[in-house]
C-alpha cells in the first residue's frame, strides 16, 4: 500500500510542477511579448499555447483532485494534513479560476470577439492578472506538496 501512496504523492507532484513551470514561464516569459499582441498575430502567440495547455491539464488536473483527496485521507491525523489539505485547495482554485473566469475569457480572445486591438490588450491584461492568482497560488500548492514529500522523507534530517 506504501508503494501506492507514493505512486499518488509523485502524481500530485508532476501535476503541480507542470502547473507552477506554466504560470512561471507565463508570467516571465510570455506576459512581456503578450502585450504587443493584434488581431493577426494572437492566434499563433495566443491560441495555439492556451489551447495546448487546456488540452493537456484537462486530462491532468482531474485526476488531481483524487490524488489531493487521498493525500489528504492519508495524512489524516498527522500534522502533514496541512500541506496536504492546501494542495487539494489549491488545486480546487486553481480550477475554479482558470475554468470559471479565464476560460470564457480565452474563447472570446480565441474567436476574435473584440472589436480592436485595444479590447483585445484589455481582454490580455485581465487575463494576466487573473493568471497572475494562478501564478500564487500555483506555487503555494507545489511548495506545499513539496512540504509535505520533504517531511514524510525526514530529508531535512537526513542532510543534518
Amino acid at each position: 500500500m506504501n508503494w501506492l501512496l507514493l505512486i499518488n504523492a509523485l502524481y500530485f507532484l508532476f501535476g503541480a510542477t507542470m502547473y507552477v513551470g506554466t504560470m512561471w514561464v507565463l508570467k516571465f516569459f510570455l506576459y512581456p511579448t503578450w502585450r504587443s499582441l493584434a488581431r493577426d498575430n494572437v492566434d499563433m502567440h495566443f491560441g495555439i499555447p492556451t489551447r495546448a495547455a487546456t488540452k493537456f491539464f484537462t486530462v491532468v488536473v482531474p485526476v488531481m483532485f483524487i490524488s489531493g483527496g487521498i493525500l489528504v485521507w492519508s495524512e489524516w491525523g498527522t500534522i502533514r494534513v496541512v500541506p496536504a489539505i492546501i494542495c487539494l485547495l489549491g488545486i480546487i482554485v486553481l480550477t475554479w479560476v482558470g475554468q470559471g473566469i479565464i476560460i470564457p475569457i480565452n474563447v472570446r480572445i480565441r474567436g476574435g470577439d473584440f472589436k480592436d486591438d485595444a479590447e483585445l490588450r484589455s481582454l490580455l491584461k485581465r487575463w494576466m492578472m487573473l493568471n497572475d492568482i494562478r501564478f500564487y497560488v500555483s506555487t503555494l500548492t507545489w511548495a506545499a506538496m513539496v512540504w509535505l514529500l520533504v517531511d514524510r522523507g525526514r530529508l531535512l534530517e537526513s542532510f543534518g
